[in-house]
């Protein structure tokens, strides 16, 4: 039994981070589309961080601790002082004069990546992470939780690729580096699920909700803070549509899970 559920957990989990991967094919194998649509791509992405972070994260992990409001908040603030402060900080405006309009184009060999792209990979990472501990958990406490625990991430994987991909190349990254960091991001969930199982097993409860809380703040701050100001640098109705349809991506991911 014990055997059938390592087996269980180990393909579940690969099977998240090769929908994470998927996400980023759509945009390697769809490029111009990716170039024409650079901005409404920012505005998905930002939808579905909002959507995830307030309908999804924060919830569970008011679950978990009675402080998951208050640890997001200092999650907040602690990503404004990193971004505002830090040396490798690069202000709004000379990002708006470097930052790149169009994924792939000649300039983003050219353009340092700007701190946010990093910020963002932290901040998938870390909800990849959660999410590897949401499979390993799940099959540890019962097989069907496990399994429907499994499918809940999966559904919400090949949007997160889509994702952190567009901003990474958004944001300045060449696509070989964007392709790395992306892949990281998606080797958080096996990692996370298959370190559960085998270490984590009686992990505090209130400590999971703190780190849930951390991760639905720094998607919070991406969202509002750098990818909703630069979507609306193109004004038009197809990026409001498109970050209506990231936050009706999230809500959808609720559905199917319950």
């Amino acid at each position: 039994m014990i055997e059938h559920h390592w087996t269980s957990v180990t393909f579940f989990a690969v099977f998240a981070a090769a929908s994470t991967l998927l996400g980023m094919g759509l945009l390697l194998f769809r490029e111009d589309w990716s170039r024409r649509n650079s901005t409404n791509l920012i505005s998905y992405s930002a939808g579905v961080m909002l959507g995830i972070g307030f309908l999804h994260i924060l919830p569970e992990a008011q679950e978990l601790t009675p402080h998951a409001t208050g640890y997001l908040l200092a999650a907040f603030v602690v990503f404004y002082f990193l971004e505002h402060h830090l040396p490798f900080h690069s202000d709004h405006e000379q990002m708006h004069h470097s930052r790149i309009d169009v994924p792939g184009s000649h300039d983003a060999c050219c353009a340092s990546p700007h701190p946010m792209g990093l910020i963002a990979f932290c901040g998938m990472s870390l909800h990849s992470l959660i999410d590897g501990l949401i499979i390993g958990t799940g099959f540890e406490i019962d097989p069907q939780i496990g399994l429907l625990s499994a499918l809940a991430v999966i559904v919400h994987k090949i949007p997160s690729g889509v994702s952190m991909f567009s901003i990474l190349l958004h944001y300045g990254y060449q696509k070989p580096r964007a392709m790395l960091f992306t892949s990281a991001v998606a080797a958080s969930t096996p990692i996370g699920a298959i370190g559960s199982y085998a270490l984590l097993r009686q992990m505090n409860p209130d400590f999971l909700g703190v780190i849930m809380a951390v991760a639905a703040g720094s998607f919070i701050y991406i969202a509002a803070s750098d990818l909703i100001p630069e979507s609306h640098r193109v004004r038009g109705i197809k990026g409001s549509l498109a970050l209506c349809g990231g936050v009706l991506t999230a809500v959808a991911v609720g559905w199917f899970a319950h």
